[in-house]
């Protein structure tokens, strides 16, 4: 949809302008994009952290696809096993499925909804961002947006509990 470089500040322009245009079913489309490239982002930026290598990550990001199995997993790689309710507040997770679900059923032609709906809830994605790009600042360190750190050599065995 549009490259990370672009820049978080001009990703929530390029949403609140497809709002002001009317284009509602397109500006939560773009949202829920936004906030799944977030949270993909910080994932991955979580599994280097862990000791994978750049090169297996992909491969196992690769299998991750979908926000739901993403939230199954983030616990496993989260440094102190919280899950993504935990780090992002919960009381979120309502709009966020209502958002996800109503995107996913626009995209596979499953349902339209009125253009009321898809603005009320672009809205509120467009104001969830910001809180879980500083959910992720405070308790990672990393936004999900600027650069992923890479990692050529693994360091996970580091402590290993079988032989090698």
């Amino acid at each position: 949809m549009y490259p990370v470089r672009l820049g978080y500040d001009a990703a929530k322009n390029r949403i609140e302008k497809l709002i002001c245009n009317g284009h509602h079913a397109e500006a939560l489309l773009t949202s829920v994009f936004t906030l799944e490239k977030i949270i993909h982002r910080t994932l991955r930026q979580l599994l280097i952290s862990a000791g994978f290598t750049s090169s297996s990550t992909k491969v196992l990001l690769s299998q991750l696809r979908g926000f739901s199995k993403q939230k199954e997993v983030w616990k496993c790689f989260d440094p102190r096993e919280r899950s993504l309710a935990e780090v992002v507040a919960s009381s979120h997770w309502q709009h966020i499925n209502k958002a996800v679900e109503m995107r996913n059923k626009t995209v596979h032609g499953v349902r339209v909804y009125k253009l009321a709906e898809y603005q009320t809830q672009a809205r509120l994605i467009l104001l969830l961002l910001d809180d879980t790009v500083a959910a992720f600042q405070s308790v990672y360190g990393y936004d999900g947006w600027g650069d992923v750190s890479r990692r050529i050599k693994p360091k996970l065995h580091s402590d290993p509990k079988v032989d090698l």
